[in-house]
């Protein structure tokens, strides 16, 4: 197996159902760059699946399912069984619109509750990073496979930002690229996600700045993306 062949596989597999691949390891093992890239990728699965959490149907909401579509009963009129097969089709919309409403991704109302979050985590202080500047090239692949948009990283050498590293992050219930920069002795949070996690309008090129207990926040779209930096 050589380097193309390994990415090719990288990027295709499903580490929950696909085993690893002999040949693959066997390649990790005698080329340092792909083994890099694959211990990256194993970071970042596993940075993923601490942001997943479970959630619960309502109650009642089960056992309502079961009773309906289960439930056996003596022979009913015409007109009785068209209504319990008019209760089964609602029982199953309900569970759909549950479902559906279960997938709708968490936006933000304004960018002021989006300065006010970025902040938050920025005082946090965790500074845990999964990859650092020298892979960035990869680690932008494997984030824009798992955030499903292409992540570009914006040019910020000229303000004299310099990228230390990153990770995964969720914001909020928002999934998120967590970037670190450092100007002079100071430590920087840039966070990029999509667009579709704003729940209003903003043109590309737009921006907006706030002040927050002491701490300067720019929020600006490039691209379809968003940009949300606090130092």
């Amino acid at each position: 197996m050589n380097c193309k062949e390994f990415q090719h596989w990288l990027l295709s597999r499903d580490v929950f159902t696909d085993r690893e691949n002999p040949d693959a390891i066997d390649h990790t093992k005698g080329c340092n760059r792909c083994r890099n890239i694959y211990n990256l990728d194993g970071q970042l699965e596993k940075s993923i699946e601490s942001t997943f959490h479970l959630q619960d149907i309502p109650r009642g909401l089960y056992e309502q399912i079961e009773l309906t579509l289960d439930h056996e009963k003596p022979p009913v009129t015409p007109a009785k069984h068209r209504l319990t097969g008019l209760v089964a089709v609602l029982a199953l919309i309900l569970v759909v619109v549950f479902v559906a409403l279960s997938n709708i991704p968490f936006r933000y109302q304004n960018l002021q509750q989006l300065s006010v979050a970025i902040v938050a985590s920025h005082l946090k202080g965790n500074q845990a990073m999964s990859f650092t500047a020298d892979t960035i090239e990869q680690a932008t692949a494997m984030l824009s496979r798992e955030l499903k948009f292409n992540v570009i990283l914006p040019d910020l050498t000229d303000q004299g930002y310099v990228l230390l590293g990153g990770r995964l992050c969720v914001l909020d219930k928002c999934k998120t690229a967590y970037l670190f920069y450092k100007k002079d002795i100071k430590i920087s949070s840039l966070f990029i996600m999509d667009y579709d996690h704003l729940n209003f309008e903003m043109a590309d090129g737009s921006s907006f700045s706030n002040d927050i207990k002491g701490y300067h926040t720019d929020i600006w779209k490039e691209k379809g993306q968003v940009y949300a930096m606090v130092y």
